[in-house]
Parts: C-alpha cells; sequence; structure tokens
C-alpha cells in the first residue's frame, strides 16, 4: 500500500514559495524605486539649470560685460561651503550690474544668484567693486552669522 500524501506540509511548501516570491518581488519594486529616483535627480534634476538659465551677461549693456563676468567669480568664491562645492551649485546668473556712487569705490556692483537642482534658486550674492557679500543662503552655516552673509 502506498502511503496517502500530506496535503499540509505540500500546502505549506507552496505557500513558503508564494511568500518568498512576494519578497522578491517586493525587493526589486523597492530597488527600482530608489535607483529611479536617483537618475531623475542626478540627470533630469541637473540638466534642467544648464538649459534654461544662461549666466545673464549677453544682456547687459557691452561695458559693464567685463565687470559681470569678475562678479560671477567673485560669487562663486563666496559659494565655497561643502555643500556648495561638491555640486549643489548648478547654474549662475547675474541678475544686474549697478554704477556705485563715486563715494563708494568708483566702480560697479552687481546682483548675482545661484541655481540649485531643478532650477530652484538658492542663495544671491551682491558684489561691490572687487568685494562681495552673500545676501541670503538657504542652508545657513553653523556659528555663522544670522543671514549667513560672508566678505571676500
Amino acid at each position: 500500500m502506498s502511503s496517502p500524501i500530506p496535503t499540509d506540509s505540500a500546502d505549506q511548501r507552496v505557500k513558503a514559495e508564494v511568500d518568498r516570491k512576494r519578497r522578491w518581488c517586493m525587493f526589486w519594486i523597492l530597488g527600482s524605486i530608489s535607483i529611479g529616483w536617483k537618475v531623475l535627480v542626478f540627470t533630469l534634476g541637473a540638466a534642467l539649470p544648464k538649459w534654461f538659465i544662461d549666466d545673464g551677461i549677453s544682456v547687459i549693456p557691452a561695458e559693464e560685460r567685463a565687470y559681470a563676468r569678475s562678479a560671477i567669480g567673485i560669487a562663486t568664491a563666496l559659494w565655497n561651503g561643502p555643500i556648495e562645492r561638491h555640486g549643489f551649485v548648478r547654474a549662475v546668473r547675474v541678475l544686474a550690474v549697478d554704477t556705485m556712487p563715486p563715494s563708494v569705490c568708483a566702480g560697479l556692483g552687481a546682483r548675482v544668484r545661484a541655481y540649485t537642482y531643478f532650477a530652484i534658486p538658492y542663495s544671491e550674492v551682491r558684489t561691490t567693486c572687487d568685494r562681495g557679500v552673500v545676501m541670503y543662503r538657504v542652508f545657513k552655516r553653523r556659528g555663522g552669522t544670522g543671514s549667513g552673509a560672508g566678505d571676500r
């Protein structure tokens, strides 16, 4: 006589196999979501500022363009925190170049804005002659001034 197949044992094996497949499926879904948002942010998010925001120098009058270029250099030197140095500032734009009164330095001043991923405004610098001051910064430094201002 043959012994009957225990149905409880077979049912448990089938159930264990289904549970294992569900766990793997959930693992693959979560892994895909994790990789997908990183690809989206680090490709599309990093590319958008370069596509839509230019340096703003072409709209500045010709005689002030040299100072606008130097204002970009001054501003990028002020955005020197670790988070900014490692790629958080994706684009920089000169908003305006102004003539300063002779009592200040007999020169020019400019406003320069930095943009992050997805072209979100991050910070603004006001330059005067060959110095600059950070007007605001989204991520303020510890132990610094309340506005995140700094001179160069």
